[in-house]
Order: C-alpha cells, then sequence, then structure tokens
C-alpha cells in the first residue's frame, strides 16, 4: 500500500504486554514514515511502555473508563487534528469507527469481525493461529510499506530506572554475585495464576541450591507477594509494588530468568533479552507468548486445549498440573547448574 502521510495516529492497547510487543511495530513505522508528525494513543495502565520511546511526536493517553462523553471529546479531538493516517494496533472494531468518525481518510488495522469491515481502507485478518500482537501488527506494518526486518520489541529505560532497579535490590538484601531469579506471581486474570505457595516451594528449592529469588509485580500482586514470603521457609527479595514499569525493565537484565505466568513482565522481560519459564495453563502460547528464543514454555492443559469452561477457569485444573519439581529442574536447564 503506497502513501505518503504527513501526519500518522496510531492506536494501542491498554495492557502491559500487548504495548510492549506493540513497540516494535511503532518502530518500523517511525522509520517508515521519517518525515511525518507520529501521535499515539494508548491505554493509561500501559503509557509508562512509551516514556523515552525515540520519535514520538505526540502522546495521548486513553482513560480506562472515558463513556460516551469520553469518546466523543476523542473523535472531535481526532478531527481537529487533521491525521491522514490511521494504523489502528488492536482488532477492535470501534477503533476504525472512531478513526473514520475523525475524519481520518486512510484506516489500516486488523479486523476480527465483519462489523465496520468497510470502514478500513486496508486490513489484515485476524486469524488466531498467529500471535495475537507480534505477528498480526507485523503484518500492519508491512501492509504499510515497513521494512520488518529488525521486528522485535523495544524498551527504553533511562539511566535513573537502573539506578533505582540496582538500588532497590541492594536494599532488599542482594549482594550483588549471587545468581538471581525473578518471580512474577500475578497476572491479568486470575485462572492464569499459579499457586503462591508452590511459587514458596520453589524459592526454597533454588535457595537451598545457591539461587537467590526476588519477587516483584506492582501493588496489585502484593497479597499474592506476602503469601508466597509467609509460606516460605527462606527468604526471597521482595521488590513488589516498588518498581515501574520502567525500572522492572532495567531490573530484567541482572535476572539469570523470570519465572511467571502469562502476564505483562513476562513480554517486558522477553523485550529487555532476559529468558523466562512461563507457566501457561488455558491461554495459547503460540497466541500470547513472549517474544524471541530460548525461553521454556510449561503447560498441560491435555486434553482440553483451548477450554474456557466455567469449571477449567474457576479450578484452574491446568495450573494444578504444573508441579513444583518440573520449575525447579526447568530452572534448573535453562540456568545448565546443578539444582
Amino acid at each position: 500500500m503506497e502513501c505518503q502521510p504527513s501526519r500518522v495516529f496510531i492506536f494501542l492497547r491498554e495492557h502491559i504486554g500487548d504495548v510492549v510487543n506493540s513497540t516494535a511495530a511503532l518502530y518500523c513505522l517511525r522509520r517508515r514514515f521519517a518525515d511525518a508528525y507520529l501521535c499515539v494513543e494508548v491505554g493509561e495502565r500501559a503509557a509508562e511502555v512509551l516514556r523515552n520511546f525515540p520519535g514520538i511526536d505526540e502522546l495521548w493517553v486513553r482513560p480506562t473508563h472515558q463513556g460516551l462523553w469520553g469518546k466523543l471529546r476523542f473523535i472531535l479531538r481526532l478531527r481537529k487534528g487533521r491525521f491522514d493516517l490511521a494504523v489502528i494496533l488492536d482488532d477492535s472494531a470501534d477503533m476504525v469507527l472512531h478513526a473514520w468518525l475523525g475524519g481520518i481518510a486512510l484506516r489500516v488495522g486488523v479486523r476480527r469481525k465483519r462489523k465496520f469491515q468497510r470502514l478500513y481502507t486496508a486490513f489484515v485478518p485476524h486469524n488466531p493461529s498467529r500471535h495475537e500482537t507480534l505477528e498480526h501488527f507485523r503484518d500492519v506494518v508491512k501492509l504499510l510499506g515497513c521494512d520488518t526486518a529488525d521486528y522485535r520489541p523495544r524498551l527504553h529505560p533511562s539511566f535513573g530506572d537502573v539506578q533505582t532497579a540496582k538500588r532497590e535490590l541492594r536494599q532488599a538484601g542482594w549482594d550483588g554475585e549471587t545468581p538471581l531469579v525473578g518471580i512474577h506471581p500475578g497476572a491479568s486474570r486470575e485462572h492464569r495464576q499459579w499457586f503462591a505457595d508452590r511459587f514458596a516451594r520453589v524459592c526454597d528449592a533454588l535457595a537451598e541450591r545457591g539461587v537467590r529469588c526476588v519477587v516483584i509485580g506492582g501493588r496489585g500482586d502484593l497479597l499474592l507477594a506476602q503469601q508466597i514470603l509467609a509460606g516460605c521457609r527462606t527468604h526471597p527479595l521482595m521488590l513488589t509494588g516498588k518498581l515501574t514499569i520502567l525500572q522492572t525493565a532495567a531490573l530484567m537484565p541482572l535476572l539469570r530468568l523470570l519465572i511467571t505466568a502469562d502476564s505483562g513482565p513476562m513480554h517486558i522481560a522477553a523485550a529487555m533479552g532476559t529468558k523466562v519459564v512461563a507457566l501457561y495453563g488455558i491461554s495459547d502460547p503460540a497466541y500470547t507468548g513472549p517474544f524471541g528464543e530460548g525461553h521454556v514454555i510449561i503447560r498441560h492443559n491435555e486434553p482440553c486445549v483451548g477450554c474456557t469452561a466455567v469449571r477449567c477457569v474457576h479450578d484452574r485444573e491446568c495450573m494444578k498440573r504444573i508441579s513444583v519439581e518440573e520449575v525447579v529442574e526447568t530452572v534448573a536447564g535453562v540456568l545448565q547448574v546443578s539444582l
């Protein structure tokens, strides 16, 4: 698709992991339209992912709950912006409607449903067998002639973020030499979470063999983190609720690996080049998994692949099949140490 827009508007999602992965497409768009004005809209929960990201001329933060009047104000703001290309890095039909109502002539994105299909100038059809963000969004920017040879997520923690992450680790008790493994127990949905008592046993097993664990996450993960610490015989480090998104990104290179469920920090770790041991239940790692190589996915949901039954979601049967011993052995294999 040939176009040379002067003002480009990019719609992004609101979940941290989705926005982390979207930075790969954002980088390609900046290079493709080097002389264009780039305005990016992102959900407020993930806005910090884009702090320090080079080449964004303007950032609009979308409230989590904006209501009808908020949407109308947004559409009016779009019209005043006089954008000539909308790149919709989402599969929400509402966004293409907003772009059309906002007077944007060219509208390119992912089409999940036939609703508002005619409003797209060009689209990539949603395919549930392909990665939700990495592959779909790569195909979108390819439609616009972007070079995707170096397609990978990018985060830009500042020098201050790095210093803060190191300081918090020291204050938590890390000696700077002991091998460090991150534990992130949270997830956006409860049925994706593993169990606090099992994370505690993993921490103890690793500590007994000379590997220190650090429990990380946002303030919403504090209860899980406290449950892990209460269940431990040893003393993992505690950084839950103490780091911002980009400070968490700055922490990742200090970790030998991260143990986590399907979560935002999983994608942050992958973007920063840190290996991940990801614990999966009913969600599909082919659709939501981490970017790059060297990661290990642990998943036992046979014979209920793709199951979203209420019973399975409530009981987390798939997650119960992941044993402490399996996680510890997997970590040993990734670290190449005898555990």
